[in-house]
Formats: structure tokens, C-alpha cells, sequence
């Protein structure tokens, strides 16, 4: 299975350095290039520059970062490069307009004026530039499109219940079809099979993926996701690394919250700290097994989100703790959650 995000990126990155070689010629400059791609890249997909900026506007985030590479590649380059870089700067400032999943007319009036900044600060000639851009950003457009587009399933859909405006919590819906002759029973226990979960997790991720990929095409950057992680998963690493490298993106990281039980994180904690430090979230359901004890909160600590049920008679404990409090999350309050998620999180 495909790393949807990372091969959206890496599309999207070379989208950019054919229009910088349409633009400069003979005068592009891969490294110069380089280093404004990341910058857009990595801004544009994570809407953060530094604390400073962070409630300003994203193109303001994306003036700001480009002003940095220009400062910062200046500071590392030969005098005479300053120009050039310069003008790189320019002409990457028109990536955000450009950087959409439909043709728009606003779009067209930036490639005439990439055209008319082209004369002016490189000394050539407009002739067929525009339209040749406009054909390549047309093409471009359909592949992203196309290639998101392929991951529609008439067979699974996401279903995403929101705690608030920050979370929400998913899980895989389908319409696969059983004989008439197996019982509600029969087709449940068959579901809940490793092999069967495993694989309907892996549909999970990949959805689940896509829509965050979608998210942050959209600029929907405030919502994160709680999504399952099934025990069995800790026991195989060819599977678990398979599963893993579907979301291994830092934007995608900084989005998902894996949901592993206190059980399970009790069992695997060295796997599941392991996976912490390589840069993916977890968040803790609060199971049957978990303990009250000194000890046991300290293991709290280590998780962003804390799901459980308020009749739990730790609860309140919980929620004076100074250092958890905030990382709470009532699933009562939330019927969806009362309703599933105690079989959700056994499945």
C-alpha cells in the first residue's frame, strides 16, 4: 500500500521545479530551487514557521519562511547569487495560488503575471510561456486529482464522530456482504479475526490518510484524528512496519493519534514508546486493567489524549491532576463513543 502523503509531496515537488525551470531557463539553479520547494513544502503541509507566527495568516507564514531562505542561502552563497536568489524568491511567492486541486480562473492572471515578473526581472520574452504553463498546471492538476480520487471505496467509508472542533474520533464502515446462512454472531467473531482486523485496519489507515491528505489541501488544519491500533499488530513486525509506513509522515503524524488500550500499552510498552520517539502520537483508552496507582498516572503522562468513562471512580482524581487534566476525554459525552467504543477498541 501507498504513503498517500508522501507521494502527493513528492508530486507536488516536482510540479514546482518544472515551473522554476520554465521560468529561469538555463538559469535554474537546482539547489536554489531545493531549498524554496522545502520551505513551501513543509509550511504550506504543517501551517507552522515559529511561535511568533503562529496565529498569522499561512500566506503570511509562507512570506515569512521564504524571506528566511532567501536571508539564509544569501548568508551561505556567493555575492553574485544574491540576485538570482532574489528572484527566486519572487517567483516561489505564486506557488500557494497555484498549489489547487481545481482549475481557477485566479490562477490564470498568476501565470500572467509570472509572465510579465519573467520580462521584467529575467529579460526574456513572454512567447508561448503562458500558454505552456497553463497546459502543464492543467495536466499537473488532473494527476493529484486523479491519484486522490483512487482512493474512494464504494466498499469502506470512514465513519468520524467529533468530540469537538479538535477531535474526533474514526472508524472503517462497509458494505461487504455475508450469506444469508452465517448469523449476526457468526459474521461478528469472523470480523474480529487478527488476519480480518488486521487487514480492515490497513483500509482504516489508508482512508484516514486520505483524508487528512485532504484536510491539508483544504487548509483544515485545527483537526486531529483518534484511530485504533489493534494489539495483534505489536507481535508482527513485518505488519506493523507495513501499517506504519502508510502514515509515516510528519504531517500526518501531527494529525493522527493512535489509540492503543492500557492493557495493550501495559504488554508493549517498550514497542509503543519506541514508536513515540519516532515522531507518531498515542492517546491511552483507559480499560478494565488499568490500575489507580502513582505509578500508573506517571504512564499517563506519556500520552496526549486519555479516553475513558466518567462512572470510573478515578475519574475525578484524574481530572485534578495538574499535569492530565487537559489530556481527558469523556466518551460519555459523546453517545457515538458509549456506544462502540468499548467493542472498537477490543476488535
Amino acid at each position: 500500500m501507498v504513503n498517500i502523503m508522501n507521494e502527493y509531496v513528492t508530486f507536488t515537488e516536482k510540479c514546482f521545479d518544472k515551473y522554476l525551470k520554465m521560468i529561469f531557463g538555463k538559469e535554474h539553479d537546482k539547489k536554489i530551487a531545493e531549498a524554496f520547494i522545502n520551505t513551501y513544502i513543509d509550511v504550506r503541509y504543517s501551517n507552522y514557521v515559529d511561535e511568533p507566527s503562529k496565529k498569522v495568516t499561512l500566506a503570511k507564514k509562507l512570506e515569512k519562511a521564504f524571506e528566511d531562505t532567501t536571508k539564509q542561502l544569501v548568508s551561505e552563497s556567493e555575492p553574485e547569487q544574491k540576485e538570482l536568489i532574489n528572484n527566486y524568491c519572487t517567483f516561489v511567492s505564486y506557488f500557494y495560488g497555484l498549489d489547487q486541486l481545481y482549475i481557477l480562473e485566479s490562477q490564470k492572471k498568476i501565470i500572467t503575471t509570472i509572465a510579465d515578473k519573467r520580462k521584467k526581472l529575467l529579460n526574456v520574452e513572454a512567447g508561448t510561456f503562458e500558454t505552456e504553463f497553463n497546459s502543464e498546471l492543467k495536466k499537473d492538476i488532473k494527476k493529484r486529482k486523479d491519484f486522490l480520487d483512487s482512493f474512494e471505496s464504494p466498499t469502506f467509508k470512514l465513519n468520524i464522530a467529533d468530540f469537538d472542533e479538535e477531535y474526533a474520533l474514526c472508524k472503517l464502515d462497509d458494505n461487504i456482504t455475508f450469506p444469508e446462512l452465517y448469523s449476526d454472531v457468526a459474521i461478528k467473531k469472523a470480523r474480529e479475526k487478527d488476519i480480518i482486523n488486521e487487514n480492515l485496519t490497513q483500509i482504516l489507515y489508508l482512508q484516514i490518510t486520505s483524508k487528512i491528505v485532504d484536510d491539508l489541501i483544504g487548509c483544515e488544519f485545527d483537526k486531529k484524528y483518534l484511530v485504533k491500533l489493534p494489539s495483534s499488530f505489536f507481535d508482527k513486525k513485518i505488519k506493523i512496519n507495513s501499517l506504519f509506513s502508510l502514515i509515516d509522515s510528519p504531517y500526518v503524524q501531527d494529525k493522527l493519534r493512535l489509540v492503543v488500550d492500557f492493557k495493550s500499552f501495559a504488554k508493549y510498552r517498550g514497542y509503543v514508546t519506541e514508536y513515540m520517539r519516532q515522531g507518531f502520537i498515542f492517546a491511552v483508552y483507559l480499560d478494565e486493567s488499568f490500575d489507580y496507582s502513582s505509578d500508573n498516572i506517571e504512564f499517563l503522562e506519556l500520552f496526549e489524549k486519555i479516553l475513558l468513562h466518567n462512572d470510573k471512580y478515578y475519574y475525578k482524581d484524574l481530572k485534578k491532576n495538574g499535569k492530565i487534566k487537559s489530556r481527558i476525554i469523556s466518551v460519555d459525552e459523546v453517545i457515538w463513543w458509549v456506544l462502540m467504543l468499548d467493542s472498537y477498541m477490543s476488535s
